[in-house]
């Protein structure tokens, strides 16, 4: 009896063996490895038919516009006086003399509100042209130029004022004596209001075309996953600089500023039922 029971054992153990690879050459032979079976296997009983990859592939990037119109609140301009000498003394001093006169125009005006500050002066020599022959030669000084900048603002003020106060600036600044004048430029004291409208705007084209998006694809929007807001920015401001209109002076209409903003956001989808 004793000398039968190794056989047995043995032939118990080969059995075992046997049954444990016929198990995993019919998982292998399916065309899947044990570990990503029993993996599929997981993921199945969470979700028939779900893989991590379809969740990721099933959304949808698209992006937004948004714009928004504001009327324009505040004006600015600049006002210069350049003016050319053969000396250098009589340069700044007719320059000086020019500039105090504009000055005292402007706040002559009594416009409430109105910002006036120098922003530059400056005193150059003026050089002759090189000579035609081709000589290499240092210019010669013939005069000196010098100018100083003023800038210009009016903040905070309705249409109306900002048309009214930028026709006679620039009338009273030419009438002055300044001969390097820019043009108006109107714009907002603050847009932060306005973009974040523009912001909200964007929001909405961008969900709107993700669901043009989904139905045309025949497929239904289940979730937001990220929105961003693109860093470009977009702010027109309204510029110009008409000609002169007569004894009243320069007729300007300040318009509205239009703020712009982008999005882009990712929605998740799923099919149809």
């Amino acid at each position: 009896m004793r000398p039968t029971m190794p056989t047995l054992t043995g032939s118990l153990i080969a059995g075992l063996a046997l049954g444990v690879m016929t198990c995993v050459s019919s998982t292998a032979l399916a065309g899947r490895p044990v570990a990503q079976a029993l993996a599929g296997d997981r993921l199945a009983a969470k979700e028939p038919g779900a893989t991590a990859e379809n969740d990721e592939n099933r959304t949808i990037t698209i992006g937004g516009i948004g714009e928004v119109a504001r009327p324009a609140d505040s004006m600015r301009t600049s006002i210069g006086v350049e003016v050319r000498e053969k000396t250098l003394g009589a340069a700044r001093d007719k320059a000086a003399g020019r500039s105090q006169a504009v000055l005292a125009a402007l706040r002559g005006l009594a416009i409430p509100g109105l910002e006036i500050r120098t922003v530059d002066i400056s005193l150059s020599p003026i050089r002759e042209s090189q000579p035609a022959s081709g000589e290499v030669t240092e210019p010669r000084i013939i005069g000196y130029s010098a100018s100083s900048q003023l800038s210009v603002a009016l903040r905070r003020a309705s249409p109306a004022e900002l048309q009214a106060a930028g026709s006679r600036i620039l009338h009273a600044a030419l009438a002055s004596g300044a001969n390097d004048v820019g043009g108006l430029e109107f714009f907002l004291s603050d847009r932060t209001e306005a973009r974040r409208s523009a912001i909200a705007a964007a929001v909405q084209d961008a969900q709107t075309n993700a669901k043009a998006v989904a139905k045309a694809a025949n497929v239904r929007i289940v979730e937001l996953k990220s929105i961003a807001v693109v860093p470009q920015e977009r702010y027109e401001f309204a510029q110009q600089m008409k000609a002169f209109g007569g004894a009243d002076g320069f007729p300007f209409e300040p318009g509205n500023i239009r703020v712009t903003s982008a999005v882009k956001v990712r929605v998740a989808f799923a099919p149809n039922p």
